[in-house]
């Protein structure tokens, strides 16, 4: 839990020092959100990224996705839950 807490305290800092840096370069907050051209942009682009992750990119990700699931990270849950068991996975079973 400790862990979390100093994660989401690292966030707020980094998005408080983000808005001094952009209040010491002049950008305005309020006119940059405002901005409709700005608006429209950030909406094509998520469009576009959108149809580009549908239609291209997620099968991939799943395929390696599934891959590193089945070489790396079960075997390392396993492993995790043999220390939570008291096994070592390092010694031999057999003597």
């Amino acid at each position: 839990m400790q862990k979390q807490k100093q994660g989401f305290v690292q966030i707020i800092v980094i998005a408080v020092l983000l808005v001094v840096i952009l209040s010491l370069l002049g950008v305005s907050l309020n006119s940059l959100f405002s901005n409709p051209v700005l608006r429209e942009n950030f909406g094509f682009l998520g469009r576009w990224l959108g149809i580009l992750w549908d239609n291209y990119l997620s099968a991939v990700f799943n395929y390696f996705w599934n891959i590193w699931v089945s070489i790396f990270w079960q075997p390392f849950l396993d492993t995790m839950k043999g220390f939570q068991n008291g096994i070592n996975p390092f010694t031999p079973t057999n003597p």
